[in-house]
């Protein structure tokens, strides 16, 4: 399933060559019609993916969308609407800091598919740091079963070159204990995927695929 259309790349390609305020009032309703109707319904359908598996997710799928227009306060680029939008799901907002989430970009260039545990608070990621240290094994394993290996190819993220005084004891262990964030990322530069019939499920196979580091995170989490 797909709600994007060839009108939906069309309006698209047009914004990013004309990406200005004047020619965006014109073509207004072309942009209501063309891309934010689709992209709307892209994000209840993958909100409605996410829920049939992880029932907790009770987010409402208004709360899981972008604007199109870009924040311009502290950017040297100075157009004023986006190319790509992005779709984040969290348990029950955009940006749930302390557990795993699903997040997705579709673009007139690329689409990228991404989830994990973004940024939780101190507190959190030092009990999360202690539980990876203590489930290594398991998490490696998770890490390198092939069809994750294939989509995603490993676990990333920011991280700090020390630990707390508290997790001195982690220091010789997983490199992952480093860690400040456990995502995980892959990335399509073929704009022709934004109208693949099969959008929809692309897109959940991928989070299906991740879903088992997700749950680990989940578990991880519960211990802080």
């Amino acid at each position: 399933m797909n709600p994007f259309t060839q009108d939906s790349l069309k309006f698209w390609r047009s914004l990013a060559k004309n990406n200005n305020k004047a020619w965006f009032d014109k073509h207004r309703i072309e942009y209501q019609t063309h891309l934010k109707g689709p992209y709307t319904e892209l994000v209840n359908l993958l909100v409605e993916v996410v829920r049939d598996r992880e029932p907790e997710f009770v987010i409402d799928p208004k709360k899981a969308t972008y604007r199109i227009n870009r924040d311009l306060r502290f950017s040297k680029d100075k157009s004023p609407y986006k190319t790509e939008l992005g779709i984040t799901i969290g348990r029950e907002q955009k940006h749930e800091a302390n557990y795993p989430s699903y997040t997705a970009r579709v673009g007139v260039n690329a689409i990228a598919i991404a989830g994990g545990l973004y940024m939780p608070d101190p507190p959190v990621r030092d009990a999360v740091r202690r539980f990876v240290a203590e489930n290594s094994t398991e998490l490696h394993e998770l890490l390198a079963e092939p069809t994750f290996l294939d989509l995603f190819g490993s676990l990333g993220g920011q991280s700090n070159k020390r630990l707390p005084p508290d997790l001195k004891d982690l220091t010789d262990g997983d490199p992952l204990v480093y860690n400040k964030q456990w995502v995980y990322w892959s990335s399509y530069e073929d704009p022709d995927l934004l109208l693949h019939d099969d959008l929809v499920e692309f897109i959940g196979d991928h989070w299906d695929t991740a879903r088992p580091i997700n749950e680990f995170f989940k578990r991880a989490v519960s211990t802080a």
